[in-house]
């Protein structure tokens, strides 16, 4: 009987720590209106803009709403809206499982647009801490992802 409840009782934890863990996530959702705006070079103006890789073909591009803290640490920062289209233009295309450009909304946990996201690469993590508030986009280039695996 004792065994029984601890069960339940490690149960109970293991679902309250993944809603918490599940809870601090945001992700990307496809944005057709961010590529039309891309194209017609109408971007928001209000968005502080990064890029990730090299400077003369990134891996993404992203917007932030400047009302959210932002953790730039493998990010550079745009510093004019013509640099921000010229770095879209320029993404890296080298991933080998993409064929198009990803224009996205970035949403925080509660499905609130905080910024938007440019890549051919259409996944990466998105992570709100809950504390801090502090928003952390990953890098979504992958070394391991381009490997060739023999096998024997």
């Amino acid at each position: 009987m004792l065994s029984k409840h601890i069960n339940i009782i490690l149960l109970l934890a293991g679902m309250a720590l993944t809603a918490a863990c599940a809870g601090s996530y945001g992700k990307l959702v496809s944005s057709p209106v961010f590529l039309d705006r891309y194209r017609q070079q109408t971007l928001p103006a209000d968005f502080h803009y990064y890029y990730c890789g090299r400077s003369g073909l990134p891996y993404a591009v992203v917007g932030i709403d400047d009302t959210y803290q932002f953790n730039d640490r493998v990010w550079f920062r745009i510093d004019t809206l013509d640099e921000v289209y010229k770095k879209i233009y320029h993404l890296s295309d080298l991933h080998p499982h993409a064929r198009t450009m990803r224009a996205a909304d970035i949403l925080d946990p509660d499905g609130n647009r905080i910024g938007v996201w440019f890549s051919f690469y259409h996944h990466t993590p998105v992570r709100i801490d809950p504390d801090s508030g502090m928003l952390d986009i990953l890098n979504p280039y992958d070394p391991g992802e381009d490997e060739i695996r023999v096998w024997d």
